[in-house]
């Protein structure tokens, strides 16, 4: 069996995998006790806080709702705009293959890095399957590559089970 997808990546990719990530993490706890702590200061001492003190207020309660995803995806598009060609994505029986351009890298199954569990890191998120083949580099195949989420499903189930195979 052999899968292959040629895309691109788009802004809108990589804000998903680094929001997603983000509230993926204890972090996330953090921008919500610090936006509800700042929201409730707000409640309490709006009336009694000088023209500066709410601009203050306002601008930190809109750090992690607005200023944060904003910043992410400013980060997204240079990220996009430094990949100007597609990239093909191939799977099959003996690992993996990377082409971009004229550029051919090939990773067995067997030298994939697993993750702490002892599975192999091919992950099925919501917006996208992230395939993690060491601790540099991901790749990141968005459903729109895919016909269907059975498809999706079907590589996934696919990559799992040559990693398992391998032993990672």
């Amino acid at each position: 069996m052999r899968y292959e997808y040629t895309y691109r990546n788009t802004p809108g990719d990589y804000w998903k995998f680094r929001m997603e990530n983000y509230y993926r993490n204890w972090t996330a706890l953090v921008s919500i006790v610090f936006t509800l702590s700042i929201l409730a200061l707000i409640i309490a001492k709006w009336n009694a806080t000088n023209g500066l003190g709410k601009a203050l207020m306002v601008i930190f309660l809109l750090v992690f709702p607005l200023f944060q995803p904003l910043y992410i995806y400013l980060i997204s598009i240079r990220d996009a705009q430094a990949l100007q060609v597609d990239t093909t994505l191939s799977f099959d029986e003996t690992g993996m293959e990377i082409k971009v351009q004229k550029h051919l890298q090939r990773i067995a199954w067997k030298s994939f890095v697993p993750d702490e569990k002892g599975g192999g890191m091919a992950i099925n998120r919501k917006s996208m399957l992230v395939v993690v083949p060491d601790q540099v580099h991901a790749y990141l195949i968005p459903n729109r590559v895919f016909e269907s989420d059975a498809k999706k499903k079907e590589l996934f189930d696919f990559m799992t089970d040559q990693l398992h195979k391998a032993g990672k």
